[in-house]
């Protein structure tokens, strides 16, 4: 919560309010395509009033009564209650291997003991009694995980495949979520919140001598179309390079005892490619049937 930021006008209300219409257009349109209708996502988004408004305090201060929950977000005081009551009100699943995978990818480019001496990723074998293998490279990363699980999943997104029937050669350095279900959509919450959060941090008055990195570049006046194969081509080709640079750089970090360190921070760089969408001047009374008057008693309508 911002409270270093003063109350909104009333324009810049409805700007907020706008940019919020454009920021749920695309989110709103996954629920429909996948069958999640409005009551769902209100009670989703009821219950993420009542967890900001206790978690995101701004002051830090002194831990807020229920019913200033109730005032701070508008919300009934016997929904506030619900949910912090209730401990599976709020939607909660177990992570996928996705995690795993892309760091798994990540140590087999960049640490020595799984590099050849020309810096080439070493093939593996799944199991060996000594020396490096694909198993004891997936218990480096998390021990709790299943090497055979994680194999699949790797081949099946075609990151890694058979060299000869017993070694395993890596073919890219990055893991492309197949499909939409489960890895998709944990990207999608995950990629998601991580530029909502970088872009609320730095819409916070208080940060603002410490912006975080945001950045974009975009064609003026727009691109024709048949060129956009070519400009997703090259910009694809170009953060290829720069993401390696990155991981490169966060690879002399790397350690296998992170994971009892208390201390260090969830942190990265995401990019993606956008294609704006043409706005459609059309109201939504001209793209919906016309209504229709209620039914009379006999049943019969008066349209």
């Amino acid at each position: 919560m911002s409270g270093a930021d003063p109350a909104l006008s009333l324009d810049a209300r409805r700007h907020f309010l706008h940019a919020l219409r454009r920021v749920l257009r695309p989110i709103i349109r996954l629920l429909i395509r996948h069958g999640i209708g409005y009551a769902e996502f209100a009670d989703v988004a009821r219950g993420a009033y009542v967890e900001s408004a206790i978690r995101d305090r701004a002051d830090g201060g002194a831990r807020p009564t229920r019913q200033q929950v109730a005032q701070i977000t508008g919300i009934p005081r016997d929904r506030v209650d619900y949910y912090i009551d209730d401990e599976d009100a709020l939607p909660t699943t177990n992570s996928t291997l996705a995690d795993g995978m892309t760091e798994v990818l990540h140590k087999w480019h960049t640490d020595p003991r799984y590099l050849s001496p020309e810096g080439i990723p070493l093939e593996l074998e799944f199991e060996t009694r000594s020396g490096p293998s694909f198993q004891g490279l997936v218990a480096e990363v998390n021990a709790e995980a299943s090497p055979a699980s994680v194999l699949e999943e790797l081949l099946k997104a075609k990151s890694v495949v058979y060299a000869d029937e017993n070694r395993l050669r890596v073919v890219t350095r990055c893991f492309i979520w197949p499909g939409s279900w489960p890895h998709g959509i944990e990207n999608f919450g995950t990629a998601l919140a991580q530029l909502i959060q970088t872009l609320e941090y730095n819409f916070n008055s208080a940060n603002a001598k410490n912006n975080r990195l945001e950045r974009f570049v975009s064609a003026d006046q727009g691109l024709p179309a048949p060129l956009l194969p070519s400009f997703h081509d090259f910009a694809k080709e170009r953060t290829n390079h720069f993401l390696l640079d990155i991981d490169d750089w966060l690879a002399r970090f790397s350690d296998t005892t992170a994971t009892q360190d208390k201390s260090r921070t969830e942190a990265g760089v995401n990019v993606f490619f956008f294609v704006e969408p043409s706005p459609d001047p059309k109201t939504l009374s001209t793209l919906t049937q016309p209504a229709r008057d209620m039914a009379t008693p006999e049943g019969k309508s008066t349209s």
